[in-house]
């Protein structure tokens, strides 16, 4: 995947990550924050994606900000996942619009770049929340569990930020620490609204519809 991005930061934590979007709106923080759903027998997490709000100390997932780098802020959300996934590598991620628009929005940017995420993602589109499928172009989706195909090794920022394992992995150079800093200050992160109410909301969906064992055990996650 070779899409052109903003430079990352994230915190010790590594569930907390930061960017900045420039353009015509100004200079605007921006901010990703990856919750816990639960952990057995395979580790979900949410992904929450927003503006900070520095008013409020808060992350805004309603806000527009239309900065005109709508795809340079999705290539920087899919590197960030990767990031993450890299990490915690038992770990599948789950994301969806703050509202059915932005949703639709996700869907859309998702299919106009499946072939560069198909090599290192399986993406599942959700079905009214109820079941899941390989994601689908055509089709309306309530949200996407994304969970890795193989072995990711990251690359240097300046360089492709991505690729397969059996591509060049001699050369490639593991990252983990250059990226990882103290702020900025995000007060409070995990008990900022909209991190609870996605929470709550994705671990309702995921007990009422848990992920079927047939993508588990495609991953090796059972």
């Amino acid at each position: 995947m070779d899409l052109e991005r903003y430079e990352y930061e994230r915190k010790r934590t590594y569930k907390e990550y930061f960017f900045y979007s420039d353009g015509p709106k100004g200079h605007v923080l921006k901010v990703v924050h990856f919750i816990l759903v639960y952990a057995y027998p395979n580790s979900i997490y949410h992904l929450v994606f927003g503006d900070w709000n520095e008013k409020r100390n808060a992350i805004d997932d309603l806000s527009v900000t239309n900065n005109g780098d709508a795809e340079k802020v999705f290539a920087t959300v899919a590197t960030i996942v990767v990031d993450f996934i890299d990490i915690f590598r038992n770990a599948m991620v789950y994301a969806e619009g703050s509202t059915p628009a932005r949703t639709r929005l996700y869907q859309i940017t998702l299919s106009k770049f499946l072939h560069e995420i198909e090599p290192i993602f399986q993406v599942y589109g959700d079905i009214n929340k109820q079941q899941l499928e390989p994601f689908q172009k055509n089709a309306n989706y309530k949200g996407f569990l994304i969970a890795r195909k193989e072995y990711i090794i990251l690359e240097e920022q300046t360089e492709t930020y991505m690729t397969s394992s059996n591509e060049n992995k001699e050369e490639k150079k593991r990252i983990y620490n250059d990226r990882t800093i103290d702020g900025p200050e995000l007060v409070d992160i995990d008990n900022d609204p909209v991190v609870l109410r996605k929470m709550e909301a994705a671990r309702k969906r995921f007990e009422e519809h848990p992920v079927p064992e047939w993508i588990l055990k495609k991953h090796n996650l059972l």
